[in-house]
């Protein structure tokens, strides 16, 4: 029982924790957001060209990795609460935090909150949440398979 408790203040630690480091990161001026990118986007601009679209796709991406991990965060922090797999909250929570974040960005010089951005947050929400699935459904098959041995 004791164990199963410090599980769980692990798991909503490391929800907790993902969401501070967004937090953080969206608090970042456009400049200091611009400048922390930079160096991926110079690398992949030699690679695919200095083009509309890859400025995009490094930017839209992190929105989207971000999200994502926070989603497998929530999906493993309520599957251990409740016992049971919550695909749909974890999106819901995970998709909430999202929008909070882009209200944030509005009081933050230079970044702007986007009903766009907020989609790419959300499509990253049911990524980690569709990844969370099949890698719960693996282990659980590889537990079954053990135990059939």
């Amino acid at each position: 029982m004791q164990q199963e408790k410090i599980r769980n203040a692990v798991c909503w630690f490391a929800v907790v924790a993902c969401m501070i480091v967004i937090f953080c990161f969206s608090a970042r001026t456009a400049d200091e957001s611009a400048a922390q990118s930079g160096t991926l986007l110079n690398f992949f601009q030699k690679i695919f060209g200095d083009n509309f679209i890859t400025d995009f796709m490094i930017r839209k991406s992190a929105h989207f990795l971000e999200f994502t991990g926070l989603a497998v965060l929530f999906n493993l922090a309520l599957f251990f609460q409740t016992k049971h797999i919550q695909p749909f909250l974890s999106i819901v929570f995970t998709s909430l935090y999202a929008v909070t974040d882009e209200i944030h960005q509005l009081f933050v010089d230079g970044r702007a909150c986007r009903v766009g951005d907020w989609a790419i947050d959300t499509a990253g929400a049911a990524a980690g949440t569709i990844g969370f699935l099949i890698l719960f459904a693996l282990i659980k098959k590889i537990i079954s398979a053990k135990g059939k041995n």
